[in-house]
């Protein structure tokens, strides 16, 4: 599972990255030589020093004499190896932060990547939660848990298996046996182990999940929950899903100290086995066993703290698993090679001097339940159109569909005499200026609130926005003017200021077309009927549509369009439709327009 899970892991966001790989594997290869050569010196060193005459031939220096002087530089030799080797593992450990961080900015730009570019209709389909979490977090535990601690591993198993190839060189016999004595030990610790952390790996992920959810939820609906009275009701869902999440965590860390502690305990008895040995084999040449025992205890301390990083290692990776089949789930979710990226440094429009027409416009966002059924009508420049309906009826599936946003069925959008297709409707859109029901205020100045989502900003061009949407006296009421930081709340904007400063955002990049949706139903009487007086100024230049099914809203289009249950009912005036349809009369009625 570990491996088919790794394999299609680096198959789905691996590429150029599997040389990197085989290169820390060199890497690792190296610093396990560097630990063998640096622990090979040892044995020669004592023996010098204890009794020259037993050291071999071919290790005696050349040239040198001296015992005191070959010691010495023997001596030297094993501290630079061992200098040399940590400053070589140091650089390592640097060179793998800096691959595997930049891997996981890679994948998390990927998934932002999709859902900027992705066809909304699928994107719209994932929440905001979900998207943040699929970023932050399964992104990170893969990374940081999986792949990092993977790579830990590889280095760490490397370098133990230099320092016992030395031993079983040197003590064939006792280090065979201490090795299968460790071993064994090894892995009944880890069956033991492995069965705790695949239950904390499936726990994490639900764990993590519900806990990122009560998070958003109430950091970004305060305001209603306190309309609500329910602000016990969401803290303590949010202290229930703490909790959770920290008894996973304190059982992750735990089995995450343990190995330490099991290793020092095979470490020591590890020692007592090699040195029973030893003792019994060199009987009788305290000089061969000193120098034996020296090499084998420092051995050890090198085995000790590779087994810890190594054991660690494996508990992580384990408690970490469901996250790789998660972010693998998604990658065969997401449809990442046919993202279309449109070139949005142009501003090429297209051109509309005469009319839009929808012809026959059928759309489903799935293809059981139609949600605009063969609707056809004519939007001519200068209009200003207004769409209407009960909830649900299709209205904003509408104003989606018109601005590209969702593909139709079948059906055509023409402007002028240009069918609108995937490839030229970025620069339809580049006519639209949208304003959404739910107004989007960033903690920024007046001036980068109107020019949101532009590389250069025109000074000049956001007066005359803040101006066109009757705010620019607000803007210039603060000290600093447009470059003032909006505040909202209270003491800040109110809601009908809000929705003029979104206008005014609509406005800045000149549009052709103004589009709102439902832009105005969170406005009172007063405040609505201003908002409506200001859009009847703007539509002497713009075409506007203005999607609603508060019919006051409406009441300065020149045109209604009627729509029920994503049907095309009629087009018309208020009195028109009034006089034709007696439920539109109703609305009419209740809305209180005369």
């Amino acid at each position: 599972m570990y491996l088919e899970n790794f394999t299609k892991f680096l198959k789905y966001y691996g590429k150029g990255r599997y040389i990197k790989l085989c290169g820390f594997t060199g890497l690792s290869f190296i610093a396990g030589c560097l630990e063998f050569l640096g622990i090979a010196l040892i044995y020669p060193f004592i023996l010098l020093i204890i009794q020259p005459d037993m050291l071999p031939d071919t290790l005696k220096i050349i040239k040198i004499d001296n015992t005191f002087k070959s010691g010495l530089l023997i001596g030297l030799s094993v501290l630079i190896i061992f200098i040399l080797k940590n400053a070589y593992i140091i650089f390592t450990q640097y060179m793998q932060a800096k691959f595997v961080s930049n891997w996981k900015m890679t994948i998390g730009n990927k998934f932002m990547e999709y859902y900027i570019f992705a066809p909304y209709k699928d994107t719209m389909k994932i929440s905001q939660i979900d998207k943040l979490y699929n970023i932050e977090t399964v992104t990170s535990q893969v990374i940081d848990n999986f792949v990092c601690r993977l790579l830990n591993l590889l280095t760490n198993t490397i370098i133990i298996i230099m320092v016992l190839l030395l031993l079983l060189i040197k003590f064939t016999i006792p280090a065979i046996i201490t090795i299968i004595f460790v071993c064994v030990t090894l892995i009944i610790q880890n069956k033991y182990f492995k069965s705790k952390t695949a239950k904390l790996a499936e726990e994490s992920v639900q764990k993590t999940h519900m806990h990122k959810t009560a998070l958003l939820e109430n950091i970004t609906n305060i305001k209603e929950l306190k309309i609500l009275s329910a602000e016990k009701i969401f803290y303590n869902n949010f202290v229930k899903q703490s909790a959770g999440l920290k008894q996973i965590q304190i059982k992750q860390v735990f089995y995450a100290a343990i190995p330490p502690y099991i290793v020092e305990i095979l470490v020591v008895c590890a020692l007592l086995v090699m040195a029973c040995i030893l003792s019994y084999e060199n009987a009788g040449n305290n000089s061969e066993l000193i120098a034996s025992f020296a090499i084998v205890v420092a051995s050890l301390f090198r085995v000790a703290p590779a087994l810890n990083r190594i054991q660690t290692a494996i508990i992580n990776i384990n408690t970490s698993r469901n996250f790789v089949k998660k972010i693998n789930e998604i990658y065969e979710t997401y449809d990442f090679k046919n993202i279309e990226k449109h070139d949005s440094s142009t501003d090429e429009r297209l051109d509309f001097k005469n009319k839009i027409e929808l012809k026959n416009i059928k759309f489903s966002y799935n293809s059981q339940n139609p949600v605009i059924k063969n609707i056809s009508f004519e939007i001519n420049k200068g209009d200003f159109i207004g769409i209407i309906g009960l909830s649900g009826a299709g209205k904003s599936t509408l104003a989606d569909i018109i601005t590209g946003l969702l593909p139709v069925d079948s059906g055509e959008i023409i402007v002028d005499n240009t069918i609108l297709t995937s490839s030229n409707f970025p620069k339809f859109r580049r006519l639209i200026g949208y304003v959404p029901q739910q107004i989007n205020i960033l903690n920024k100045s007046f001036k980068e609130n109107v020019a949101w989502g532009c590389e250069t900003i025109d000074e000049n061009g956001v007066i005359k926005a803040l101006k066109a949407a009757q705010i620019y006296d607000v803007a210039a009421s603060f000290p600093d003017g447009i470059n003032a930081k909006v505040i909202s709340g209270t003491n800040g904007l109110s809601q009908g200021q809000k929705q003029r400063l979104a206008i005014a955002r609509a406005l800045y990049r000149d549009p052709e077309i103004i589009i709102l949706d439902e832009a105005t139903s969170a406005l009172d009487v007063q405040i609505e009927h201003e908002i409506t007086e200001m859009l009847k100024d703007i539509s002497k230049s713009k075409t506007i549509i203005a999607i609603a099914h508060r019919l006051s809203t409406l009441k300065a289009c020149n045109k209604l369009i009627y729509i029920k249950d994503g049907t095309l009912v009629d087009i018309g005036t208020f009195k028109d439709l009034s006089d034709k349809y007696e439920d539109f009369n109703t609305l009419v009625q209740l809305s209180s327009i005369s």
